[in-house]
């Protein structure tokens, strides 16, 4: 009845990691980029990726962020903006709202916020199809 994915972006080949910001890291402003991106180091500001977004253990996001997959391991502070699937580690504490189309919410993991779940693109635009071609 109950069928589990097993996908787990934070699984991804790291040789396929775009940019890399180091748990020594400390960034303020805005961030925009393509590809994946993995955070272990501090960022205040705003994060925008056209790609996939991995947030360290050790990281500690105060940011909007906007991308297309997102795993959370460390913590984020701000609100988080998901094109498909959204997920909170065990480890990992999102304080604000997520707006996404898939949530994972690990055991252990802590999420204060409101969701808001989108539907899939795709159905969207073949349902408006259906109803041009009536």
């Amino acid at each position: 009845m109950f069928q589990k994915k097993n996908i787990n972006i934070a699984d991804i080949n790291t040789d396929k990691i775009d940019t890399i910001i180091g748990k020594n890291t400390t960034l303020e402003g805005s961030i925009k980029a393509q590809g994946a991106m993995r955070i272990d180091g501090n960022i205040s500001g705003k994060i925008e990726v056209q790609g996939n977004v991995i947030i360290g253990e050790s990281s500690k996001i105060e940011a909007d962020i906007i991308t297309d997959n997102i795993s959370v391991s460390g913590e984020v502070t701000g609100n988080i903006t998901v094109k498909n699937q959204a997920q909170i580690t065990s480890s990992g504490k999102v304080y604000g709202d997520i707006e996404v189309q898939n949530l994972i919410i690990d055991e252990g993991a802590v999420f204060e916020g409101k969701c808001k779940m989108n539907k899939k693109s795709n159905t969207i635009e073949i349902s408006e199809k259906k109803r041009e071609n009536k």
